[in-house]
């Protein structure tokens, strides 16, 4: 029996090139890809778009996202992204993968992953100047998605490894049963290493490392966080990260 490419097959198959681009092969890339398709067809505009990447840095769960909206203040819900960021959370994005090929929705869990700078900027922006630590900055899985120096890479590499071992505490998820318990694993780890993104500064623009091949060090790291609202209260008599820079010899 020959082969056969009909015109209804041609027709179907130019038509559907974006399924193709991703067809069996996912990454944070094309995760990001079909996360900013999804918000734009929903008509959510530059600044609800930040939003919707900026809760889900602060809190990485769609039903909590959610009731924390609800419960905003009178003035918080008079903002422009208010009701259009509800909207795209209640009725586009879900909370596990496991749920995408039955909702069609989202997995909240993939939202900061596919942007690691921008969550890198939202722990900076939610966390004060004085609080900002590189330790604690590693335990978000997007940390190691980074483009970092080998010394650099093998602290996040263990920050990666307490997110997992010890700050998740099991799963929720109806269908845990026929998945993985979550844990540390050595293969999503090194997907994660592969990432090389870049920081992005409080205009969104990318700050690359100073030294493009060797990757962000401790020292660009700490400048960075330095660099987010710098006219805020950091004092460096109390502060975590410069204690974390210059510990006290004893």
């Amino acid at each position: 029996m020959r082969l056969s490419l009909s015109k209804d097959t041609q027709e179907y198959i130019l038509t559907r090139r974006e399924l193709w681009l991703i067809f069996g092969k996912m990454n944070s890339h094309l995760y990001r890809a079909i996360l900013m398709k999804k918000m734009k067809d929903a008509g959510l505009d530059s600044t609800a778009q930040f939003m919707v990447f900026f809760l889900f840095g602060v809190i990485k769960n769609q039903g909590r996202v959610s009731r924390a909206l609800d419960a905003l203040e009178p003035e918080d819900k008079a903002r422009s992204w208010f009701t259009p960021v509800k909207g795209f959370v209640d009725t586009h994005v879900t909370q596990y993968v496991s749920d995408v090929p039955r909702s069609k929705k989202f997995p909240a869990v993939n939202i900061p992953s596919c942007n690691p700078g921008l969550d890198i900027l939202v722990y900076a922006l939610i966390t004060h100047p004085n609080e900002r630590t590189i330790y604690e900055a590693s335990q978000r899985p997007t940390f190691s998605q980074l483009a970092l120096d080998l010394p650099m890479q093998d602290y996040a590499k263990e920050g990666y490894r307490v997110f997992w071992d010890v700050i998740v505490k099991g799963s929720r998820n109806p269908d845990g049963a026929n998945l993985e318990p979550p844990q540390f694993r050595e293969d999503y780890y090194d997907n994660s290493r592969a990432d090389q993104y870049h920081l992005v500064d409080m205009q969104l623009r990318e700050v690359p490392p100073k030294d493009l091949k060797v990757g962000y060090t401790m020292e660009d790291i700490v400048a960075y966080f330095l660099s987010i609202d710098p006219n805020s209260e950091y004092d460096p008599s109390v502060a975590k990260l410069d204690k974390e820079m210059n510990p006290v010899q004893t």
